[in-house]
């Protein structure tokens, strides 16, 4: 994927593509998290750690559409978002509901707010969409988090299935509030 030598704009496809590609590794990176801690494997640092690469990356993109400032706003949400999924993952698997409890409320905060930025830097991205599909990816996720964690492992997978499909949703959704937004200025050929 090549950034285009005079805009540094993605092509309509490439865009997509990584997009698509970012959301993806998250959901991936979100699975191997719920296994890992389900099973107490000791590789959940590097897992967390790589989780809180996709921030960085997803910033990237922004930071070529909308800027440094944007993009780092972008970057401290997202980045907070799935530390927040994470400790909620991770509490519904061991059944802390005590800490469940603490987090939930920053989740939803951090969700209202990325969904705001969002929406103020874009006006094709609707900020209730966003809160919905984040919320509805957060529900999926932690189904996916309690059937691993009661060994429902059919079930598991399927819902993983589902998480996948509904990841290429809403990077679609973004994509296409690039695509309109960006087309009406001529920037994504």
């Amino acid at each position: 994927m090549n950034n285009d030598k005079e805009t540094g704009f993605y092509s309509k496809e490439d865009l997509r593509n990584i997009l698509r590609l970012y959301l993806t590794q998250y959901s991936t990176w979100m699975r191997f998290y719920i296994v890992s801690v389900a099973a107490a494997i000791k590789d959940q640092e590097v897992i967390e750690n790589r989780l809180l690469e996709i921030p960085i990356a997803i910033a990237g993109v922004f930071r070529i559409y909308y800027g440094d400032q944007t993009a780092a706003q972008i970057e401290i949400l997202l980045r907070d978002h799935i530390r927040y999924t994470m400790d909620l993952v991770k509490d519904t698997i061991t059944g802390d509901s005590d800490s469940f409890n603490q987090t939930a409320p920053l989740w939803m905060e951090n969700t209202k707010a990325l969904s705001a930025e969002l929406a103020s830097i874009n006006n094709k991205w609707n900020e209730n969409q966003f809160e919905n599909l984040l919320g509805n990816l957060l529900s999926m996720t932690l189904d996916e988090a309690n059937k691993r964690k009661n060994m429902q492992y059919a079930d598991d997978v399927y819902q993983y299935d589902n998480i996948e499909y509904f990841v290429l949703m809403i990077a679609d959704v973004l994509w296409n509030g690039f695509l309109v937004f960006y087309s009406s200025q001529q920037n994504i050929k």
